[in-house]
């Protein structure tokens, strides 16, 4: 008989948890608060446009990187999902200039350089380092607390190009980087994407991504790709249940192992292990006990000063017709409005329209991301709780005020806009149990540990495991998709099976 495993969660880590638990054998069933798979990674519809929340680019989703084999046996880029590849990773504008950072490195090189030729020195360094960020390699085989020498010595090698990228930049702020160029285009440029506090080597290799061709996006968005996970997991006889919230795991009297997990409708469950894929605040705050957190990601929350954290506001519009006008994601300098108690004076917009089967004909779906730091979480968490009219009613008119910077922007979209959705860091706390709001993991900076990594164990308990973003250095789908995987290989390891999953 088959031994049972039980996943808390279903978004990407315990989907893939699920996957690899069937491809090992296991019997597996995955229990998901929500009422459909994919947690943060997912999207919706709206009037007939498809508002996606997740996947702005893809990591090593390309043949020759590691990670290439987990993205194509997710289901997540199945052989007959195409790809879209990004023209550019994002533009900005300052003083009636433009400037593209083009996935055809030379040409943004080109564009930057004839910008700015006293900058040559510092711009030809900039793109020689994005160029060997390319090589970033995501380990997959297994953890790298479970490598021995030869393992190691492989990644080594997959990874020398980029091993300069990493002694350069990973002491340096993205503030420093910006700070080494002149002109304030191109000053601008580097702080306009991620906060100016992140790492420069994370900016660097973020860009790398895209240039390399690995980071497009797969055809039909977050909520299409987890669908297709979802799938390929029942398909390899797993079980998803979904609208079914965990309350707690059920431990043994001698707290040294997981017998199951008690349902918030009473149900108990039995397993012979368990994985938690959610996350780790509320892993141990509310599924486990506090007492067991690592030390080291226990450090990490109640060091707030130094390891610090970001989340997002967000607004969708659609536009009565079809623009080339905007392209991509645009950042702008803009009059000003209010936004939880800050004035935002630089803003930005996508067009995420570039798959037409999304929007309804003749339409343009246009979304605004607006980063916002811890405070103004526990701003819009407080607003909900003691005044949930006055919280729709501020989150509107924020969405109403942007509207209007846009249309004074680009001034063919006024009358043409219409509000379609707007949601704020509470939003992902009520519907993914997100730690105040955020949807990546704690910003590197020079302050925090940079080789933050946390193994996927649970101290002293033996069957039970952690899988999830939060778990590696920046966070995001990649972590996401290879510790579910790792998950089912510490099962493996503690039967002392062997531990190589194969796609």
């Amino acid at each position: 008989m088959s031994q049972k495993v039980v996943i808390i969660g279903g978004g990407i880590a315990g989907l893939s948890a699920g996957i690899y638990a069937q491809k090992a054998g296991f019997e597996s069933v995955i229990y998901e608060k929500h009422a459909v798979p994919g947690g943060q990674c997912t999207g919706w519809m709206r009037e007939g446009h498809y508002i996606d929340n997740c996947i702005c680019w893809m990591t090593c989703a390309k043949e020759g990187y590691e990670l290439w084999d987990i993205w194509k046996d997710s289901g997540i880029c199945a052989p007959d999902v195409k790809i879209h590849q990004h023209q550019e990773f994002y533009r900005s504008e300052l003083n009636g200039q433009t400037l593209h950072l083009w996935a055809d490195l030379k040409r943004a090189e080109k564009e930057m350089l004839e910008l700015s030729p006293e900058d040559k020195k510092e711009i030809k360094k900039f793109f020689k380092y994005v160029k060997l960020s390319e090589s970033l390699q995501v380990p997959t085989k297994k953890p790298m607390d479970m490598m021995n020498l030869i393992d190691l010595t492989q990644i080594g090698w997959k990874m020398r190009k980029m091993l300069p990228v990493i002694r350069k930049y990973s002491k340096m702020s993205i503030e420093d980087l910006a700070n080494r160029f002149k002109h304030p285009l191109i000053k601008r440029v580097m702080l306009d994407y991620m906060p100016k506090d992140y790492l420069a080597h994370l900016f660097i290799t973020a860009y790398g991504t895209i240039s390399s061709g690995g980071g497009g996006v797969p055809v039909g968005g977050s909520l299409a790709a987890m669908l297709r996970m979802a799938n390929r997991y029942k398909e390899l006889g797993g079980t998803l249940i979904c609208s079914k919230p965990v309350a707690k795991v059920l431990m043994a009297e001698d707290e040294k192992s997981a017998k199951g997990i008690l349902l918030e409708d009473g149900t108990e469950v039995s397993a012979n292990y368990v994985i938690c894929s959610t996350d780790t605040y509320h892993t141990f705050e509310k599924l486990i006990d506090y007492k067991y957190m690592p030390k080291a990601l226990k450090k990490c929350y109640e060091d707030r000063e130094n390891n610090l954290l970001g989340s997002s506001f967000h607004a969708a519009f659609s536009y009565d017709g079809v623009t080339d006008e905007i392209a991509g994601r645009t950042f702008f300098d803009c009059d000003g409005y209010e936004l939880a108690g800050r004035t935002i004076t630089r803003t930005n917009i996508k067009n995420y329209s570039f798959e037409k089967t999304t929007v309804p004909e003749g339409k343009t779906l246009l979304q605004v991301k607006i980063l916002e730091p811890e405070s103004e979480y526990l701003y819009w968490k407080n607003l909900y709780e003691t005044d949930k009219k006055r919280y729709d009613a501020e989150k509107t008119k924020a969405a109403l005020d942007i509207q209007k910077t846009i249309e004074k922007r680009f001034p063919f979209t006024q009358g043409k806009l219409k509000l379609l959705d707007v949601w704020t860091p509470s939003t992902y706390t009520r519907y993914c149990n997100a730690y105040r709001g955020v949807y990546m993991t704690f910003i590197t900076t020079k302050k925090s540990p940079n080789n933050f990594s946390i193994p996927g164990v649970v101290k002293g308990v033996k069957n039970l495991f952690l899988a999830g973003q939060w778990l590696m250095v920046a966070g995001g789908i990649p972590p996401a998709l290879v510790t579910g995987k790792y998950a089912v290989q510490r099962i493996l390891k503690s039967q002392h099976k062997n531990v190589i999953l194969k796609p």
